[in-house]
């Protein structure tokens, strides 16, 4: 299946605090503003135009950073007669405002690229809802311009689509796109691939994250386990 491509920035008017997989705090600060524009919420079989946004109109998307990946990728492209090569920033941003997470990526195509990357596909994730849209307010030369949900049964499959006509030549980049979740915990059991301007040829898959169930606490746990230890005795005394 062929995949696509869109992308997006993840900058804070005020300083952002940074925590990185390896545990890294870093700061960073934007002085970008725009005006206000939602994540577009997409249904199945649906393809809809992506506004792009910032942080200050949407002032939930400012938040830790908790996970921040560079995963290269290269793959022979026949149309191009060569090798396209590159790498794609993935983020998972938790949200100042309620604490649920954001998960992000940014493509980056090589300088010494053979061609052009025409699509990005986020694939089995898993969510409630599909709030699809690109950061403007940050890294990045261009976005998607509209945003693709698969149909039954790859629902859990979006395209980011339409770049510039010529597709993200070598040595651009994409901004961050986006998927705003009501999620508070992540598991890597997502995927991603990309392909090539007319998308003949497509990179093998890599890793991604999605939204998943929240392991309860221990105290949580243990009081839950007694519930069911007590039910089990009144059932005992009863019988």
């Amino acid at each position: 299946m062929k995949g696509s491509g869109g992308f997006l920035s993840e900058v804070c008017l005020r300083p952002l605090r940074f925590v990185t997989s390896r545990g890294l705090v870093l700061a960073a600060a934007s002085l970008f503003a725009a005006s206000p524009a939602q994540a577009v919420l997409l249904g199945p079989n649906q393809t809809l135009p992506l506004p792009g946004t910032t942080v200050a109109a949407e002032p939930q998307l400012a938040g830790l950073i908790i996970v921040d990946e560079i995963i290269p990728f290269s793959f022979a492209s026949i149309s191009d007669a060569g090798t396209i090569l590159g790498t794609v920033q993935q983020r998972i941003v938790r949200s100042d405002l309620d604490g649920t997470l954001d998960f992000y990526w940014r493509v980056i195509n090589d300088a010494a690229s053979a061609g052009v990357i025409g699509s990005f596909r986020i694939g089995q994730f898993v969510s409630p809802e599909y709030n699809a849209n690109y950061r403007t307010d940050g890294l990045g030369d261009v976005g998607p311009q509209q945003a693709h949900r698969f149909d039954a049964p790859l629902e859990s499959y979006v395209n980011f689509l339409g770049f510039p006509t010529a597709g993200l030549l070598p040595g651009d980049s994409t901004f961050f796109m986006f998927m705003d979740t009501t999620a508070t915990a992540y598991a890597p059991t997502a995927i991603f691939d990309v392909t090539n301007s007319n998308q003949t040829s497509i990179s093998q898959l890599f890793t991604a994250y999605s939204p998943a169930n929240p392991v309860p606490e221990p105290a949580t746990g243990l009081l839950l386990g007694l519930g069911l230890m007590g039910a089990i005795r009144r059932s005992r005394r009863k019988a």
